[in-house]
């Protein structure tokens, strides 16, 4: 009896483990194209993204995609360039965020995103969830932000190019994200917003903001501190102490 009752819970264990084993082996590529003649499985976002399993990678190839995505599931979502073309373009038609991210541990990855609603929740990337890593996209041409932390905590937002949006990157109501390597420039109202406590940078690196001029006297490509090289970030009490010189 005694045995028995060590076995079952162990068994149950094994089973577990095994499990998730082959879940995390078992993840799948689904490709998605626009045209039929491309190759690919799917021809919606969407429809892939509602069909994938958690792990997946969703994969855009060139092209454009009109109307909203959501990201419900712990997949990455990847663009590829494509026989000669750009990365996939999602287009909101002005209407709500490009792409909105709704589970935590996804991943947006090379992706480029435009005229998003111009509302203050709308963005090319709207993220309001955790542990999630938004990563080498463009957010251009936005009504709203380029990218939007809402209510996100432990995200990483890098190598993004955020520009012509109305603000850059905001972030609203997040604590312990970390932000750096990215590019932000042309943005009507600000470059960046904070108003709570996240990293700026990595610890070695920053961010570039067009709308901060300093000087690199060195040459590493990071403003120099001897000129009080800070970026305050507006909106609360978050700093970037090592912002990158254009």
């Amino acid at each position: 009896m005694i045995q028995r009752d060590f076995s079952i819970p162990s068994a149950v264990a094994l089973i577990a483990i095994l499990i998730a084993g082959g879940m995390a082996s078992g993840a799948a590529t689904l490709k998605v194209c626009e045209c039929k003649a491309c190759g690919c499985q799917y021809f919606s976002i969407q429809e892939a993204i509602d069909i994938a399993s958690p792990g997946d990678v969703v994969l855009v190839r060139s092209g454009t995609f009109s109307g909203n995505v959501n990201v419900t599931k712990p997949i990455v979502l990847r663009g590829e360039m494509w026989h000669g073309g750009d990365l996939p373009l999602i287009n909101a038609q002005g209407n709500g965020s490009c792409i909105t991210v709704n589970a935590d541990g996804a991943v947006v990855d090379k992706m480029r995103v435009t005229n998003s609603g111009n509302l203050s929740g709308d963005a090319g990337i709207r993220v309001q969830s955790s542990n999630c890593t938004i990563t080498n996209n463009i957010a251009s041409g936005n009504g709203g932000s380029g990218i939007i932390l809402a209510g996100a905590r432990n995200c990483t937002l890098r190598g993004n190019t955020v520009s012509n949006n109305t603000v850059g990157i905001l972030l609203t109501n997040s604590a312990d994200n970390l932000v750096f390597n990215n590019r932000l420039y042309n943005n009507t109202d600000m470059d960046a917003f904070d108003d709570g406590v996240n990293l700026w940078n990595d610890g070695t690196i920053g961010n570039h903001y067009a709308s901060f001029n300093c000087t690199d006297l060195n040459n590493d490509t990071i403003c120099d501190v001897i000129v009080n090289a800070v970026f305050a970030i507006p909106g609360g009490g978050s700093v970037d102490d090592l912002p990158l010189v254009d």
